[in-house]
Order: C-alpha cells, then sequence, then structure tokens
C-alpha cells in the first residue's frame, strides 16, 4: 500500500516517475527500469541534488550504484537527503572482478565512461588498486555512518531483489518489536 517513484539516471536524470499508489503505477514502474540503459557516463550528484530537489514528502530513498564518485561530493549530496528527512538506504553495486581484482593475465582494460583503453599487468597493480579500493569502499561506509545511511555492498551475481527484500524484512521485523516494546 505504499507509495513508490523511480527516478534513473547516469550523467543526467533519464526518467522520473513520482510516488504513487495508484492502479497501473507499478506498471509504468516497471517499464521505466526495464527501459533505463547504462549511459555512457555517470555523475551521481546531479541526479542526487535533483532528486531532493523534486521529491517533496519524506519518505525511503534506495540509491542502487557502484558509488563511483569522490567521497565528500558523494557525502554532501547524501547529507542532503538525509537532513531533508528522508530514510536513505544504499545499495552498493560492484562486479566481483572489481571487488578480488583476480586478473592473471596481462590485458587492455576498456573504460566505458572515458572510451580510454589501458593495458594492465595486474601482478604490477593489485596492490595499489586493492589499497584504493578498499580506501574509497571505506570511506563510503564511514560517509553512511555518520549520515545515518543504511549501507548494504553486493555484488553484480547476488540478485538484486533478494537483498532489497531481506532489508525490507528485517526493517519490518524490527518496527514490530518496536511496537511491541513500546506498548
Amino acid at each position: 500500500g505504499d507509495a513508490v517513484g523511480v527516478l534513473t539516471f547516469d550523467e543526467a536524470v533519464r526518467e522520473y516517475l513520482p510516488a504513487r499508489n495508484r492502479p497501473g503505477h507499478s506498471r509504468q514502474l516497471m517499464l521505466a527500469l526495464e527501459k533505463a540503459r547504462a549511459g555512457t557516463t555517470t555523475d551521481l550528484i546531479a541526479p542526487l541534488k535533483r532528486a531532493a530537489e523534486i521529491t517533496r514528502r519524506r519518505g525511503m530513498m534506495v540509491l542502487v550504484s557502484d558509488l563511483l564518485a569522490p567521497i565528500d561530493r558523494l557525502e554532501a549530496s547524501l547529507g542532503t537527503l538525509a537532513a531533508s528527512g528522508h530514510e536513505v538506504l544504499i545499495f552498493h553495486v560492484l562486479d566481483p572482478a572489481e571487488v578480488t581484482f583476480s586478473f592473471d593475465k596481462a590485458s587492455l582494460f576498456y573504460d566505458v565512461e572515458s572510451a580510454r583503453e589501458l593495458y594492465i599487468d595486474p601482478a604490477m597493480a593489485r596492490r595499489d588498486y586493492l589499497r584504493q579500493f578498499t580506501a574509497h569502499n571505506a570511506g563510503i561506509e564511514a560517509t553512511c555512518r555518520k549520515l545515518g545511511i543504511a549501507y548494504h555492498r553486493l555484488t553484480t551475481d547476488q540478485p538484486l531483489e533478494g537483498a532489497m527484500f531481506d532489508f525490507l524484512r528485517a526493517r519490518a521485523q524490527r518496527g514490530k518489536l518496536i511496537k511491541r516494546h513500546n506498548r
């Protein structure tokens, strides 16, 4: 019975359906999600700012992203959402290869966002890559803790809908426990 909306983006907002609870709205949401295509570049900051501007009623905001953005700018944008009274939930989605950097042969990597090709020897790059990757992720988690944002990291080989369902089920259980405790 909750109103649900969707905002899809890459470097700009591509689709926005405001939160509604009407017949046929869920079909529009599914069509918007199916239509979403990955852009060549992503800018989290501008779409998050736009989401804060257009969302008048407080509610739960769920961000699904790889969060590849400067942490200080991301913190400011997420802080705006949280300060507006929204409950913010982040699903940080990463490719398993990003997490482990388990490449064993020198390879040509193609950066879809910059269109650059990089020849990398994984044995030479692994330590520095994993250090920077770990530091970035730790910074994101620390930012979320500081702002009171629920943070969940998962990889692309895990179903997103399962992670969302688990979160919502646990949240509903916590709500029931709190209600019982307050009686």
